[in-house]
């Protein structure tokens, strides 16, 4: 049986435009304070390397980022930061606090005739805010469709090779499938197990770097794409 780990936000559903666009508003709203554009979303980005370790992931935590963006901005330059633009920054930044779940292409229809066949075993893995990423999944319908979910802090070797353990899989017949550099490939590859990588254009920047040079990474165009490769695998 053939076991595939399945990533969630960006792999299976929409979630970092999402952010995206609320920092495009952060910047914007502060170039009517005379903040440069570039340097706002530059903070931003600085804020949530240094926050993100510290305080998990988490859209309120996102959103707690704006903030000290802002505040940060001010100081730079001398600035006072004022409660109204405050509270300005607090609203965008909860426009990600239950975003949409916008499935990406093919995604539902791969996920049914995965489970259909008696040679697949789904397991989801995220990380992230248990009770938000329950939420998500809930709102997706595509709970049915794995066979155990897994909502951890973060996504390290030691968590998919604890995985391995708990489930008694075959390390050469388990796949990782996501869309990050960092947490769902690299990972996979110090696991000792399997990656399939599908490129999303939006990609949260603190999730890439190098992908890691190893026969055990496929890179596939679409989620889709699980079916015919997959179909090559099993008939190899």
């Amino acid at each position: 049986m053939i076991t595939l780990i399945v990533d969630a936000d960006d792999t299976l559903w929409e979630n970092n435009i999402y952010y995206n666009r609320a920092v495009a508003d952060f910047a914007a709203l502060m170039t009517t304070l005379g903040f440069e554009r570039g340097e706002a979303e530059r903070t931003v980005h600085q804020v949530e390397q240094e926050r993100v370790p510290v305080v998990g992931y988490g859209p309120d935590e996102f959103v707690n980022s704006l903030v000290v963006a802002y505040e940060r901005l001010c100081a730079r330059y001398g600035a006072s930061p004022t409660d109204e633009v405050a509270a300005h920054v607090r609203q965008i930044g909860e426009t990600v606090l239950r975003y949409p779940i916008v499935l990406l292409d093919g995604v539902a229809e791969t996920l049914v005739h995965l489970k259909a066949q008696n040679s697949f075993r789904l397991l989801l893995l995220t990380k992230g805010d248990p009770a938000v990423q329950r939420d998500k999944l809930e709102r997706s319908r595509l709970a049915p469709y794995f066979d155990g979910v897994h909502v951890v802090p973060e996504k390290d070797a030691t968590v998919l090779q604890e995985l391995v353990a708990q489930y008694g899989l075959a390390p050469d017949r388990t796949w990782m499938v996501g869309n990050s550099p960092r947490s769902d490939i690299n990972t996979a590859v110090e696991a000792g197990i399997g990656a399939v990588y599908v490129p999303h254009p939006d990609t949260w920047n603190l999730e890439l770097e190098e992908v890691a040079v190893s026969d055990r990474v496929v890179v596939i165009e679409r989620f889709a794409d699980l079916i015919p490769l997959f179909t090559i695998q099993e008939s190899r």
